[in-house]
C-alpha cells in the first residue's frame, strides 16, 4: 500500500476545513431574516456594518483557517497558534478599515479547525460526540500547559475570553441533531439558521445585547425568540421574524454572540451531514 507522506495528508485536511470553515461564515452571512443582524439584504441593527464588508471579512479569513488548522496539526505551541489568530484578526481590520466584523470567531473556529483536524488525522470516520470530547481534550491540553509555561499563560489569557464556553459548546452538540434534520427537511439554510438563531437566543444572554442595550433588551429579544420559534410552519415562522428584523433593528438590539455561534453550528453541520456539506 503506497503511504501519503505527512505533509500531503496534512495539507489535505487543513484545506478541507479551511473551506467549511469560509462557507459556514459565507452561510450565516447571507441567511435571512436573522433579527438585528447583517445580512447580504440589509445591515440588521448596524450603522457601520453590511454585507459587503461581512463579505470582505470572510473573504480575507480563507488563508487562516488552512494555516492554523495545519499549525495545529503540526502541535504548535499556543503561542504561534494564537499569534496566527491575532494576526488574522489584524488583516480583516486592516481590510474593514477598523470594523469589528467576525471578531471572536476567528478565535473560536480556528482553534475547532484544529481539533477536527487532529481528529481527522487520527480517524477518517468519527461522530460529534467525539469531537466534542476531542475539544475539550485539547482546551485541557492547553491548561495543563499553563502550568509549566509563562509564555503559554500569556496567550491563553489573551485568547480565552474570544472562545466558546463549554457550556456553550454543550449547546451547541445538543442543537445539532436537531439542525441537521431541519435541514434534510427543507434544504434551506435561511431555515437553518433561523432555528439556531431562535433556540441559541433562548438559552444564551448575549454579550452584545447585555453591554450595549441591557436586560430589559435582553429579555425582550428572548420573549420573540420564544414565541416564533413556537411557531410549527417555516413560512410563517419566516414572516414573523422578518417583523421582528424590523423592531430589533429599529430597537439596535443585535445579538453578535448568537452570529457567532451559528457560524460553529454550520461548521459542524456540514462535517456531519453530507447533504449540507454539498449545498
Amino acid at each position: 500500500m503506497k503511504v501519503i507522506p505527512p505533509y500531503v495528508a496534512n495539507h489535505s485536511i487543513a484545506k478541507f476545513l479551511a473551506k467549511v470553515a469560509v462557507r459556514a461564515l459565507y452561510f450565516e452571512a447571507k441567511a435571512y431574516p436573522k433579527p438585528g443582524l447583517v445580512s447580504f439584504i440589509d445591515s440588521g441593527a448596524h450603522q457601520d456594518l453590511n454585507g459587503e464588508i461581512l463579505f470582505r471579512s470572510l473573504f480575507t479569513l480563507r488563508h487562516y483557517f488552512y494555516q492554523i488548522a495545519n499549525q495545529g496539526l503540526e502541535r504548535k505551541s499556543l503561542e504561534i497558534l494564537a499569534h496566527t489568530a491575532f494576526n488574522a484578526e489584524q488583516r480583516v481590520l486592516e481590510k474593514t478599515k477598523g470594523i469589528t466584523t467576525h471578531g471572536d470567531v476567528i478565535f473560536s473556529l480556528g482553534f475547532i479547525c484544529i481539533s477536527a483536524a487532529r481528529l481527522t488525522q487520527e480517524n477518517l470516520s468519527f461522530t460529534p460526540a467525539n469531537l466534542h470530547h476531542q475539544l475539550l481534550n485539547d482546551r485541557q491540553s492547553v491548561l495543563d500547559d499553563l502550568n509549566t509555561s509563562a509564555f503559554a499563560r500569556k496567550a491563553f489569557e489573551d485568547i480565552d475570553a474570544k472562545q466558546v464556553t463549554i457550556n456553550e459548546y454543550e449547546m451547541i452538540f445538543q442543537l445539532l441533531p436537531a439542525l441537521i434534520a431541519l435541514y434534510k427537511e427543507t434544504k434551506s439554510i435561511d431555515a437553518i439558521c433561523l432555528f439556531a438563531y431562535l433556540e441559541l437566543l433562548i438559552r444564551i444572554d448575549d454579550s452584545n445585547v447585555l453591554f450595549h442595550k441591557g436586560k430589559v433588551a435582553m429579555d425582550y429579544a428572548r420573549k420573540i425568540a420564544s414565541e416564533i420559534l413556537a411557531i410549527d410552519c417555516i413560512e410563517t415562522r419566516f414572516v414573523q421574524a422578518q417583523e421582528a428584523h424590523y423592531s430589533f433593528s429599529q430597537k439596535g438590539i443585535s445579538p453578535r454572540e448568537i452570529a457567532n455561534l451559528i457560524v460553529i453550528l454550520l461548521f459542524l453541520g456540514q462535517l456531519f451531514c453530507e447533504q449540507l456539506l454539498c449545498h
